[in-house]
């Protein structure tokens, strides 16, 4: 068997009792739970898991039946795009010659999600078209959109029902490299500079390789923020995002404040002066992924 990653993202970001319940659903033996990530302005929670590819694909199994019996889609709020209780769950290879594991692991994880009655999408490695492997094009529209695309037949799902699940939507699994969730804070509740910055900032428009962003206006904070998604670990860094935001911020009459890493990342997008260089306050050696392996 071989040792991957797997980074379920559950849309629940409040009630620490669900929270609690999703994660230890999750803690089997044979896979670890490296790091618990919850924010209530975006309602959703990140974990990140370590294990042989079995026990990962029965311990995100365990996770969505627990997800499914405790989260509403319809009940759902928050900032963050999703489609489901269990939103995905991306298999991630430790070694990059290790992908054809995490495909298989994401394949039998599609099988076992299915079998709890959830409609489920392929995405990245994993998908079951090259057309299909954007994450964003099986989000596109929002659930209800989903819902009306599945009816139609222009969107079917992978595997499970031509239907969401009533309280638990819907699933997109992956396999993909390892991914950075990074989010820059503003020194503004200016939501419309956030949006102009990620929009410069990411790849599609014209900014940096590999990366996918949004802007978000914090209600608990009074702020706005820039959730940043880094694809392509080896093109670009952490530090070469905050320096680009840096310019666009200044040129829309804000400031990035504070920087927060969502999850683990890997050394090598991590600079030499590590949190001071991204304003990253806590960084620690537990949040870098070679840490634990």
């Amino acid at each position: 068997m071989v040792r991957l990653e797997c980074v379920p993202n559950i849309s629940e970001g409040r009630r620490r009792d669900v929270i609690d319940a999703c994660v230890q659903a999750a803690s089997m033996a044979g896979v670890r739970v490296l790091d618990v990530s919850s924010d209530p302005d975006h309602n959703r929670t990140v974990l990140t898991l370590l294990g042989e590819s079995g026990e990962l694909v029965s311990s995100v199994a365990a996770l969505a039946a627990a997800a499914v019996g405790r989260i509403e889609v319809a009940e759902h709020a928050g900032v963050h795009p999703f489609l489901g209780a269990v939103d995905v769950a991306p298999f991630v290879p430790l070694e990059a010659s290790r992908m054809p594991a995490a495909i298989n692991a994401a394949l039998r994880a599609a099988d076992a999600l299915a079998a709890l009655e959830l409609p489920v999408f392929l995405y990245g490695d994993a998908a079951s078209d090259a057309r299909r492997a954007a994450l964003a094009d099986h989000r596109r529209g929002g659930l209800a959109r989903l819902g009306e695309r599945m009816a139609s037949g222009e969107w079917a799902p992978d595997r499970g029902p031509s239907r969401l699940h009533p309280d638990g939507g819907a699933v997109c699994v992956g396999a993909r490299a390892p991914l950075v969730a990074f989010n820059l804070l503003l020194d503004s509740d200016q939501v419309a500079a956030a949006k102009r910055i990620a929009a410069s900032l990411r790849e599609s428009g014209g900014g940096l390789p590999g990366v996918r962003a949004l802007g978000f206006f914090l209600e608990s904070r009074g702020q706005a923020q820039v959730s940043v998604n880094l694809t392509d670990c080896d093109r670009t860094s952490l530090l070469d995002v905050v320096q680009l935001a840096d310019e666009l911020a200044a040129a829309a009459g804000v400031e990035v404040v504070e920087t927060e890493l969502i999850g683990l990342a890997p050394r090598r997008v991590l600079p030499t002066g590590g949190a001071e260089a991204l304003r990253l306050p806590g960084l620690s050696d537990g949040q870098i992924l070679e840490t634990h392996l």
